[in-house]
């Protein structure tokens, strides 16, 4: 028989007792495991259930806000235009071209939804696109989107002048979602602003002319700003999109099955470690490469499956953190 040995020094109970101690004294933060999803719960805020989707209010919609866990059905099916006789986004073309824009950082990205590149006239647009690529309830993008006075422009056509490049206003993004209980498509303008600036009177004006001329034809608005999307969520995103390589429409929908799988298998497997390694060991076991895994990992994102605590870095060396 073994005797009690916890009084003795160098034991595992006087290692515990001198922890506890320096814990409590401040002077040893609480262990934490490195593989551990301890994290502060951040303050909850009201969610919106798609289907108080009001029709009669504009503002109803707030994407972030959004309750539910909806998976994005493929493939897309788009009409060839929208309400206002626009083209969708395979043969949309960005009103605004990125070198049209005078104080942002300016490019083209490539856009999943968008269907090829799109033009975004500042870092924070590009950080608003990434979020709206991995978001399941946006089935389309289009930037740069043209909103006009109908009947001034109207005026302008039958008089054979050339309506004034000053006043076709563009909206930053047109989104299409589809809500789940929502029998129909739902057209969303996304303004791009610094929260420094979003009570400015020429933004609060500018923003109500948006607001007002797309409800003209049943489209709704909201502003966003850079507090909208984290750096590193952004980054997170980036990282899943790089992931896809630029996948087509026809590999999304080809590996749609093997991504719904994988989400299934990463909520029952018991393996440990960082994400490598346990996407590498449930990978094996459905025969696919380790690039094959990634590659459907990040496109399991994209269509809803999976959801990433965006408190962590999206890291392959460090630990898987789902959120379920």
């Amino acid at each position: 028989m073994i005797g009690d040995v916890s009084h003795l020094p160098f034991s595992r109970a006087e290692g515990e007792r001198l922890r506890g101690q320096a814990e409590a004294d401040g002077i040893r933060p609480k262990h934490t495991s490195p593989w551990s999803l301890l994290s502060t719960k951040p303050p909850e805020i009201e969610l919106l259930e798609p289907r108080n989707y009001d029709p009669e209010n504009p503002a109803s919609i707030r994407l972030r806000r959004m309750a539910g866990r909806p998976i994005l059905k493929v493939p897309i099916r788009l009409p060839e235009v929208d309400p206002r006789g626009i083209s969708s986004a395979t043969s949309f073309e960005c009103w605004k071209k990125a070198c049209d824009s005078k104080i942002g950082v300016a490019g083209y990205y490539y856009s999943f939804k968008g269907q090829g590149r799109v033009a975004c006239h500042s870092h924070l647009e590009a950080r608003l696109l990434h979020f709206f690529e991995m978001c399941p309830l946006v089935v389309e993008i289009r930037t740069q989107y043209p909103q006009w006075d109908r009947e001034d422009f109207r005026e302008y056509c039958l008089s054979g002048a050339r309506y004034p490049e000053p006043r076709l206003r563009t909206i930053d993004f047109m989104l299409t979602l589809m809500l789940p209980g929502i029998p129909y498509y739902v057209y969303h303008g996304v303004s791009a602003k610094p929260s420094g600036k979003l009570d400015e009177p020429r933004v609060v004006t500018r923003h109500q002319n948006e607001a007002d001329g797309l409800w003209e034809w049943g489209g709704t608005h909201e502003p966003m700003s850079e507090l909208t999307v984290s750096p590193q969520e952004a980054r997170n995103y980036d990282r899943m999109l790089a992931a896809m390589e630029q996948a087509e429409p026809e590999d999304i929908v080809a590996l749609s099955t093997s991504a719904a799988t994988l989400a299934q298998k990463l909520r029952t497997t018991k393996a440990q470690g960082s994400m490598d390694r346990i996407l590498s060991m449930v990978g094996r076991r459905q025969q696919w490469s380790f690039n094959e895994t990634y590659r459907i990992f990040a496109i399991a994102f994209f269509l809803g499956h999976l959801r990433w605590n965006h408190r962590e870095k999206f890291d392959p060396t460090g630990p898987l953190c789902l959120v379920w």
